[in-house]
């Protein structure tokens, strides 16, 4: 297990859109079952994306996570965790797990999890977290 306090130290996978045909089912991250990829990418069930096939180490952060953020042209996942550091990590949680910390939003949490870096238009490179655990500090 890996701890991060101010940026990612091991080497996270990127995650790209997906630019193929979807499954119309919704799994338990609210995702599509399964996408094509392009590029020798991977679908990923858990994020929705398109990822790097490279291997990568769990990450362990601790801040305050806000939900329901908005962001220009849509580009968020939803749920974002605060560092300590003031670093923030987008979310991708589980659907029983995002109408968990929708109730304790503000709050501070300790999350492990399979660091991301999510290929966007507007914001480019997004810090993103694929949660694994979760655990309240408060």
């Amino acid at each position: 297990l890996l701890a991060v306090s101010c940026a990612l130290a091991t080497s996270p996978r990127n995650g790209h859109l997906h630019q193929g045909i979807c499954t119309r089912d919704l799994n338990e991250w609210g995702q599509a079952g399964n996408c094509t990829c392009v590029d020798n990418l991977q679908y990923d069930p858990r994020s929705g994306l398109c990822l790097d096939t490279q291997p990568v180490e769990s990450v362990l952060v601790q801040g305050a996570v806000t939900a329901d953020v908005m962001a220009v042209g849509g580009e968020t996942i939803g749920f974002v965790l605060k560092s300590k550091t003031g670093v923030n990590y987008e979310l991708i949680l589980q659907t029983f797990d995002q109408e968990k910390i929708r109730t304790l939003s503000g709050m501070w949490f300790e999350i492990q999890g399979e660091p991301l870096v999510i290929q966007s238009i507007e914001l480019k490179n997004r810090n993103a977290i694929i949660v694994e655990r979760i655990t309240v500090l408060e």
